[in-house]
């Protein structure tokens, strides 16, 4: 004789299990939290295009409002999304590095190009990689995961670029060319969620 489980009689109910799995963030919500990234990445490579000054301090203040700006959607989407959510560890780790790395370029008193080459070099590796990681380890599952992919490695191609440069006029030029691709993408990315769910959910299949 079966033995008799009460979950099965909640769930005839209509009552969820306490087991069942938490329902999946909406495409419109991830849509959202995308195109929060987008804004600041759009805003400070217009704000370096339309700027004849290419020093050093001009872009430290540029990389300052970049990570603070985009910091502050990051942690606050992470911290409401739910926790079966993997845009939310995301978030969450790239929402610290952009605040350290904001903090760092507005507060310290240093215009030397290699300062800011090094804090340019050291956001753009430490955000790229953990954002191509977790999109390898998403790109099948989420709807954002190929696109992390492709963040991940300009991210990190910014930083070899960055690499060979050796006057703030070009580092300067590379974070607003990097910031206005980036944002354009986002832009792209956030709208296929709505635009493109059969494709998207294709690829996780």
């Amino acid at each position: 004789m079966a033995e008799h489980d009460p979950e099965n009689d909640a769930t005839a109910l209509g009552e969820p299990s306490p087991h069942a799995p938490a329902p999946a963030t909406s495409r419109s919500a991830l849509r959202t939290l995308v195109l929060l990234r987008a804004l600041p990445a759009i805003g400070v490579g217009l704000g370096i295009t339309f700027t004849a000054d290419h020093s050093s301090r001009i872009g430290l203040v540029a990389l300052g409002i970049l990570g603070l700006a985009s910091a502050l959607p990051l942690i606050l989407s992470a911290l409401r999304l739910p926790k079966t959510e993997a845009l939310r560890e995301l978030h969450l780790g790239l929402g610290v590095v952009y605040a350290i790395a904001g903090s760092v370029a507005l507060l310290l008193p240093a215009t030397r190009l290699s300062f800011l080459l090094l804090v340019l070099a050291g956001w753009s590796v430490i955000a790229g990689a953990l954002e191509l990681v977790w999109g390898i380890r998403h790109r099948t599952d989420h709807p954002f995961g190929r696109d992390a992919l492709i963040v991940g490695g300009g991210t990190l191609a910014l930083a070899v670029v960055l690499g060979l440069t050796s006057d703030p006029v070009s580092a300067v030029g590379f974070l607003g060319g990097y910031a206005i691709v980036v944002g354009v993408f986002l832009v792209i990315a956030a709208l296929s969620l709505v635009w493109g769910p059969s494709q998207k959910e294709q690829h996780a299949s």
